[in-house]
């Protein structure tokens, strides 16, 4: 019963925190309007990437989940002719600087819409293939690092595996990025393999990271600690997604 229960308790006391009402991220599945700013945010998050993910058809993609950790805009980050008192944006110079950017980040024009509903912080892919579950990115805007996104994103990638029936998390993490490593072993994660020249930008190495069982009690008991300090220390929520 345990093993069944104790990450989802979790999740329902990070609902209850007082902060998770007041200007915390939550977290909700990708819509085809965010795309160009998840590709924004892959470019600040990495640089050097190549190719640049194609949002638009990643977030359709059959047995592919993309989830973003968003909250209400403020003031300040508002595009030219919208506020928070009213609904979407007005057709204006924001909707022409738009169509610009996603032709810059050939993000397909006769899709989506101009602008997120909320503000998007960072995004985490994951696909599922049998009874796995593949992170495939996860990126946070550089101004909002430190702020338990990261974490709050890996939390919603593994309630996500678990409501698929999945096993276990794996992924592939650059081996020079001490930071992400350290995060996913805090996550149970281990080096199981090496992709020799995987990333195409500087011929890194990737290393390939996998985590035990996570149905199995003692992982479940890890998992609902972690959930449970993040909720207490930021108050972000990840919602359940359909």
């Amino acid at each position: 019963m345990l093993k069944q229960t104790a990450y989802l308790n979790a999740l329902d006391r990070t609902a209850q925190c007082p902060s998770s009402r007041s200007g915390a991220y939550e977290t909700r599945a990708a819509e085809e309007a965010d795309a160009a700013i998840l590709s924004v945010i892959e470019r600040d998050a990495f640089p050097s990437q190549w190719p640049p993910t194609r949002f638009i058809k990643e977030i359709s993609r059959r047995r592919a989940l993309y989830i973003v950790a968003s909250r209400g805009y403020r003031e300040s980050e508002l595009p030219p002719g919208q506020s928070i008192q009213h609904g979407g944006p007005e057709v204006g110079i924001w909707d022409r600087i738009s169509s610009g950017l996603r032709q810059l980040l050939l993000i397909d024009e006769r899709k989506g819409t101009s602008y997120p509903k909320d503000y998007i912080g960072g995004f985490v892919g994951v696909w599922f293939i049998a009874d796995e579950a593949h992170i495939v990115s996860i990126g946070v805007r550089e101004s909002v690092k430190r702020a338990g996104i990261g974490e709050l994103l890996m939390l919603s990638a593994f309630q996500q595996a678990r409501e698929h029936g999945c096993k276990e998390l794996t992924l592939e993490v650059r081996a020079s990025n001490d930071a992400a490593q350290s995060l996913y072993r805090k996550y149970g994660f281990q080096n199981v393999g090496l992709r020799k020249k995987y990333y195409i930008d500087n011929a890194e190495d990737a290393i390939i990271m996998t985590t035990p069982p996570i149905s199995s009690v003692e992982y479940a008991v890890t998992l609902d600690s972690l959930a449970r300090n993040h909720a207490e220390r930021w108050g972000h929520l990840p919602a359940s997604i359909a």
